[in-house]
């Protein structure tokens, strides 16, 4: 069986991206060549990391996450559908930050998973830094990062160097805001692959960086399980717990609607919910506190990424990737925002907060600059010609 690339080893030796060598190693044995996705990734290229990763159905799970970076949750969605949370019987739902900013009073560490297939979760984690930073917490470790994190974050720009799923530009406006508030930015993903040394590397590099800040509150981002504060399972939060006796605040993102998806779920609202029963949120899955995501806030939270703004631009025979990177900024940075344009469109749509943009289209082979767009507070549902002048 072929190796992988020198780059995919690369890659694979940042923390947090170690899975993918038993990802990569499968989808190899199954088309019989070495995956070319993932230089892609690198050079901060997601239309041809997607395009190359399509040739593959060995590669679906990567796929699909490499999908949501470009806006599109229908890969997700069909490899995991949505499910509504059952009904809960003598039960409210509040306000998932205000249950939160309630529980965190005498809390120095707090724990929020992700699940990686939906932007929805990334929204959160921006609202969560917001709420947070108030409270008096100014750190974020996540599992995504690489060891560079805090140097190519110093400017504030997250970029390919920052790590694996901060190329989802939800997941990079968080940083910013982060960025913007002060906090300080902590890699702790080692690069075993092992599952129990994992856990115990996670653990240790946060408990070190605990007991080398002491004062200070720390937010944790983790992928699914590694907040479980089983001890019987030994994930990252319960070993965390047992190497510095602070029981961490641990929050499981749950059901999460799809994007214009069924609307069939027992509760609705606009921004996410947590269950309370007698004033006390409700846990599941060793975790203390579950966030759903209905329909409604799934929906505000795409449109608190930005307006939608349709910018026009010329039809072409094949898919494309429109994406909107601040003036001054380089092609590496992290897209501001960033869609598909179908083939045959004359406009594509991306969600802007207000400011000057450079809009750029990413085909199979390059990455052209349009020209510039300034995006008002008050941008009309026209379509917004590109200036190309400098």
């Amino acid at each position: 069986m072929e190796q992988p690339s020198p780059f995919l080893l690369r890659l694979i030796a940042r923390p947090g991206l170690a899975w993918l060598m038993a990802l990569s190693t499968a989808s190899v044995s199954a088309a019989g060549e070495t995956p070319d996705w993932s230089d892609g990734l690198a050079h901060n290229r997601p239309w041809q990391a997607l395009e190359a990763l399509r040739q593959s159905p060995a590669n679906a799970q990567i796929t699909a996450q490499v999908a949501v970076f470009v806006g599109d949750e229908q890969p997700s969605c069909a490899l995991r559908p949505s499910r509504a949370p059952e009904p809960l019987s003598d039960a409210a739902y509040r306000d998932a930050l205000e249950v939160i900013a309630d529980a965190v009073t005498d809390v120095r560490v707090v724990m929020l998973n992700e699940s990686h297939f939906r932007r929805a979760h990334r929204v959160f984690l921006g609202g969560l830094v917001e709420e947070l930073h108030s409270l008096g917490f100014d750190a974020l470790a996540a599992e995504t990062f690489g060891q560079t994190a805090p140097a190519s974050l110093e400017d504030g720009v997250p970029d390919a160097a920052t790590g694996f799923y901060t190329a989802d530009p939800a997941f990079a406006a968080a940083l910013r805001r982060a960025h913007a508030l002060g906090w300080e930015f902590v890699p702790y993903e080692p690069t075993d692959a092992d599952r129990e040394a994992r856990e115990i590397g996670q653990a240790e590099a946060l408990a070190t960086w605990i007991e080398a800040n002491p004062g200070r509150r720390l937010l944790v981002h983790a992928g699914g399980s590694h907040i479980s504060e089983n001890p019987e399972e030994g994930w990252m939060a319960a070993r965390f717990a047992a190497r510095t006796s602070i029981d961490p605040l641990t929050i499981a993102q749950g059901a999460t609607a799809c994007p214009d998806g069924p609307g069939d779920w027992p509760l609705d609202a606009e921004s996410p919910v947590v269950a309370v029963r007698g004033g006390v949120p409700l846990g599941a899955n060793h975790a203390d506190i579950v966030v759903f995501h209905p329909p409604a806030a799934v929906a505000a939270a795409e449109a608190g990424r930005g307006a939608q703004v349709s910018l026009c631009v010329a039809p072409r025979t094949e898919d494309t990737l429109l994406r909107a990177f601040a003036d001054g900024e380089d092609d590496s940075a992290i897209a501001w925002d960033q869609a598909i344009v179908p083939a045959g469109a004359a406009a594509g749509v991306l969600r802007l907060p207000p400011g000057r943009y450079r809009i750029a289209r990413e085909d199979t082979d390059a990455l052209e600059t349009l020209g510039r767009v300034v995006v008002a507070p008050d941008v009309d549902a026209g379509c917004l010609r590109i200036q190309s002048t400098p």
